[in-house]
Formats: structure tokens, C-alpha cells, sequence
């Protein structure tokens, strides 16, 4: 089955969800804070902790998959050629039936996801969060037994597609039991590779695969980007809410003020990860510094797309520049309680609505 880009032309779904009812500068740290501090400093707006391996990005991703081992500490899934074509048929059939079953997760996911929603069921959510690495870092990363990725071979990547979107959808659909709204975000650290000429994808082939995967799961949508994106590409992608690493790499966005504009029109988000994920920087920073430095950038924004300040911030959520798993658990809690200090000053500061409860 060729793959197709999706006709969809507006980046935020029309449905009501997260958007429409959600006031502007929460806390939304990146997964990776630790079970016993997320309550507190991200209110109801959780993530499940992704602390450890099984739970971690890549492994709710790609555990599972067709003729694949995984390697976790390395980041890593080889996929055996021959093992996975005898399973292609099957998964493309469960695809074509919507069929969420055929990418169900192995048991070690599965509990994972039970006891996230046993949590979430005990904190009363208004949103339940979860962070899947997307498919254009998996077709980049995942290689087959010859060592090349998968990304070269067209009828795998059709089916990590395939995968992705059906394993999502399940994801979603097990969040849908928590009270309030699911978020599924996909990770994509390795987006800005497309812009590479030894890239075997470039961006025409990575945005049509991220189209299509978001395409086909319901809001709310979510889209996690590294490094300096095509931001004219990424803001016209189907998801509601968009992080970037914002303390490093926040001049890309503001040379796209203009497709920031139009997005924000449309009724999208920006999850501005202003709080270093980077143990080092993280200790020679505070909630003064980084409210100074998010409340320059915006001002930097605003005045290269005549963007009305108070839209960039009833439209930001306060996260970190990257997934938190890497730190140790008391510097994770540290990044996700600067979150919530800038949020509450700038939420203070810049009188937005203060009816969630956190």
C-alpha cells in the first residue's frame, strides 16, 4: 500500500478539546517527572512518568512491532527482515479495518498504562498525557538487520505508519477512561535531520508521515520538536498543541512569526519548553531568569508577526526543552516545579483566566 499525504489543511481540530477550554501559561512539563510530584506541580494536566524503560517514548512506541527486538538502553529496535514481511499482511489488514487490536502493546506496556490510568483515576485529570516517539524518528532510527533504517525501505515504513497510527489510537482510547481529555504526543527529536541532504527522507516525505499519523488519531494532538525545525512545515501539521525547546532554540521561531500567526489563529498552542532539561543549565537557573527570558522572546515574537502579545500568552503552555527521564528524580521534580513558578507569575502577571485548579 503506497503511502499517501492527508488533504487535511487546518493544523487544530474543530472538535471541542484541550484548546477550547484550557487558559493560557500552565505548567506542562515534558514526561520524565516522577509519580509523586506530578500531581502537585502539574495540577491536573499529567503525564504518565516515562521514567523507565518499558514506559519510556521509543518503547510505547515500537515494542511489539512486527519482527523487531528492542535494545532500550541504546534507544535501539532492529527490525529481522524475513520475520516482519510474514507479519506486513496482517497489520495492513488490521489498518485497513481500524482494527486497534493488531498493534496492541506486550503485557510489560500494558501494565504500564493500567497503573497510569489508577493514578490518574485518584488525582481527578483534566488532562492525561502520554509521549510516543513519532514516525519520522522511528524510520530514522529503527534499522533493519542489515543495519540500514527503516526509512530507506518503503513497504516497512509503510507499515511503522501503520503501527504508529493503530498503536496511538489504542492509547488514546485507554486514556479515554480517565476523567478529563487524552493528549497523545508524539516525539520527534531527530525532525530537523530532515533539512540534511544525507537524510534518506526529506521534508515533503517526513511531513506527509506526519500528516497521515496525526491525521488519523482524534484530538488532542500533540507534536514535540527538537532542534531548529521547518517551522512553515510543523505549524501546518494537524496537532493542537506544539513543544519546542525554547531556552536554546527559540529564533527559529520568531524568523516563522508569520506561520506562528496563522496557526495561533487557528486555535493552536505552543508548549514553550523555556525550562533548560539539561542538568548543568538547570542549576544556574531560576524562576526570575526564565520569566525574563520567555517574557523577552515573546515581546521578540509579537513584533515580527504584529502578533497581539496577549494572544502568545492566553496560547503557551510552560513545559521544559526537552523529556525529563534523563535526570535524576529530585532534578526532574526541580525543572517541573520551575515550570509551574513561571506559570503562576506570568499567569498572575498577565491576568489570565486562573480557573483551572493546580
Amino acid at each position: 500500500m503506497a503511502m499517501q499525504a492527508s488533504t487535511t489543511t487546518s493544523p487544530v481540530s474543530t472538535e471541542p478539546g484541550f484548546r477550547a477550554d484550557t487558559p493560557g501559561c500552565l505548567p506542562v512539563p515534558r514526561v520524565g517527572v516522577p509519580v509523586h510530584t506530578s500531581a502537585t506541580v502539574q495540577g491536573r494536566l499529567a503525564a504518565l512518568a516515562q521514567r523507565n524503560g518499558p514506559e519510556q517514548p521509543f518503547a510505547l512506541a515500537m515494542a511489539g512491532f512486527p519482527g523487531g527486538t528492542l535494545e532500550l538502553k541504546q534507544a535501539r529496535a532492529v527490525i529481522d527482515h524475513q520475520a516482519a514481511e510474514a507479519s506486513l499482511a496482517r497489520l495492513a489488514l488490521a489498518y485497513l479495518n481500524h482494527e486497534e487490536a493488531g498493534a496492541v502493546p506486550p503485557p510489560e506496556q500494558t501494565r504500564v498504562i493500567a497503573e497510569a490510568i489508577r493514578q490518574f483515576e485518584q488525582i481527578g485529570m483534566t488532562c492525561a498525557r502520554i509521549e510516543l516517539t513519532g514516525p519520522v524518528s522511528l524510520a530514522l532510527q529503527v534499522v533493519d538487520d542489515h543495519e540500514r533504517p527503516l526509512a530507506y525501505d518503503l513497504p516497512l515504513r509503510e507499515a511503522l505508519c501503520q503501527h504508529t497510527i493503530l498503536r496511538a489510537n489504542w492509547y488514546f482510547n485507554q486514556l479515554k477512561g480517565v476523567p478529563g481529555l487524552p493528549m497523545v504526543c508524539f516525539d520527534e527529536p531527530f525532525l530537523d535531520a530532515l533539512s540534511s541532504p544525507l537524510c534518506p527522507l526529506d521534508w515533503e516525505a517526513g511531513t506527509d508521515m506526519l500528516m497521515r499519523t496525526l491525521g488519523e488519531l482524534p484530538p488532542t494532538r500533540a507534536l514535540c520538536v527538537a532542534g531548529v525545525p521547518n517551522w512553515a512545515a510543523v505549524l501546518a501539521l494537524p496537532a493542537e498543541v506544539v513543544f519546542f525547546d525554547a531556552y536554546e532554540h527559540s529564533a527559529g521561531l520568531i524568523q516563522a512569526a508569520s506561520a506562528v500567526a496563522g496557526y495561533l489563529d487557528r486555535g493552536g498552542m505552543l508548549g514553550w519548553g523555556i525550562v533548560p532539561h539539561d542538568e548543568h543549565a538547570l542549576g544556574h537557573e531560576n524562576a526570575a531568569t526564565l520569566l525574563q527570558r520567555f517574557e523577552s522572546t515573546v515581546a521578540y515574537l509579537s513584533a515580527a508577526g504584529g502578533i497581539n502579545a496577549n494572544k502568545i500568552y492566553a496560547s503557551a503552555l510552560i513545559s521544559t526543552s526537552g523529556r525529563l527521564c534523563h535526570l535524576p528524580s529530585d532534578r526532574a521534580a526541580y525543572a517541573a516545579q520551575l515550570c509551574a513558578e513561571v506559570a503562576t507569575k506570568l499567569r498572575s502577571v498577565h491576568f489570565l483566566e486562573a480557573t483551572t485548579s493546580t
